[in-house]
This record gives C-alpha cells, sequence and structure tokens, in this order.
C-alpha cells in the first residue's frame, strides 16, 4: 500500500512536468508562427533555377547506374557504377544457372541416395547468392540514384582554388598573432 501512494505522488509530479512542458511549447510555437507571418509579408520569394535536372538524373540512373553521373559530369563516378551492376548481373545470371543444374540433379535423386543431402546444399547455396547479388544490384541502383539526384542539385556550386590560411606575427613591441581566412 505504501508504494501506490509513493508511485501515486510521483505520477502526480510528472502530469504537472509533461502539461508544463506542453503549454510552453504550445506558447512558444504560437509566438514563432507569428513572428513568421510577419517576417515573411516583408521578404520577397528568391527563385533558383538549377541548370542540371535532379529528377532527370534520377531517371538517368535508374535506366543504367552511371547515366545519371554523365549527366550531372561527374564522369570518374560512372564506371564504378557500371562495372558494379555489369559485375552484379553476371553474379545473378551464373547462380540462377549454378541453381538450376542443382535443382535438375536434385529432382532426378531419390531422398534415399547418398548425394541427396550435398546436392541440396549446394542448390541452396548458389540461390542464396543469386537473392543476396540481386539486393547488391538494387543497393548499387539506389545509391547510383542518390548520387545523382545530390550530384544535379551541386552542380551550379562554385568551388574556387583561392582557399587559404595566413598567419602573421606582429611586430616586436605588441606581441600579437593575427589569423586571415580566405573563402
Amino acid at each position: 500500500m505504501m508504494f501506490i501512494k509513493f508511485f501515486a505522488k510521483y505520477l502526480m509530479f510528472y502530469r504537472y512536468l509533461i502539461i508544463f512542458f506542453l503549454l510552453l511549447f504550445c506558447a512558444e510555437s504560437l509566438l514563432s508562427n507569428e513572428n513568421l507571418q510577419d517576417s515573411s509579408q516583408n521578404r520577397t520569394p528568391v527563385v533558383y533555377q538549377s541548370s542540371k535536372s535532379p529528377s532527370t538524373a534520377i531517371y538517368r540512373s535508374l535506366i543504367l547506374p552511371g547515366l545519371g553521373q554523365i549527366y550531372v559530369e561527374s564522369y570518374w563516378k560512372a564506371p564504378i557504377f557500371i562495372a558494379a551492376t555489369g559485375t552484379l548481373v553476371y553474379l545473378i545470371i551464373d547462380n540462377q544457372i549454378k541453381f538450376a543444374d542443382y535443382d535438375n540433379r536434385l529432382s532426378a535423386l531419390q531422398r534415399t541416395d547418398r548425394d541427396y543431402q550435398i546436392t541440396k546444399i549446394y542448390r541452396e547455396y548458389y540461390r542464396d547468392n543469386r537473392d543476396m547479388s540481386g539486393l547488391y544490384l538494387m543497393a548499387v541502383y539506389i545509391l547510383s540514384a542518390v548520387d545523382a539526384y545530390v550530384g544535379a542539385h551541386l552542380y551550379d556550386f562554385q568551388v574556387d582554388d583561392n582557399l587559404s590560411m595566413n598567419i602573421r606575427v606582429a611586430p616586436l613591441p605588441i606581441p600579437a598573432v593575427s589569423l586571415k581566412i580566405n573563402f
């Protein structure tokens, strides 16, 4: 009985604490909405037009991984995605052929045969490898599409080669160190 009173006391404390934070959150959100409405009326919207379309980059990557990278001019990434796709397609086809071969062998054997269990293990091994290669192929497609999407968004981003940092020590009478960073 004492435990229930103790538990009820802390339950009431936590209930009041939760109500306090909910009210605090609601008041903060109401105040922030008013500020957003006032400041949005004074500003003019800025429209940014990208020179490479992200949706086109995704569609090209979904046709063949690497085409989206060629579209956004990331030429060094395209052979990586194309080679990964070709390798995984080869592994899928090879494992399917071996799976079908061991499936045919297994259907010709009887359960009492000595090689039945070994053939069944090989068949399952090639089936699992085929399925995993298919999952890896889907991952390559998704990764290629995401990379092309990001590349299309960042296509117009300017990177200047003049990134530098200089540290100079002031003359001797006044000891000081200055740091200058150029962006």
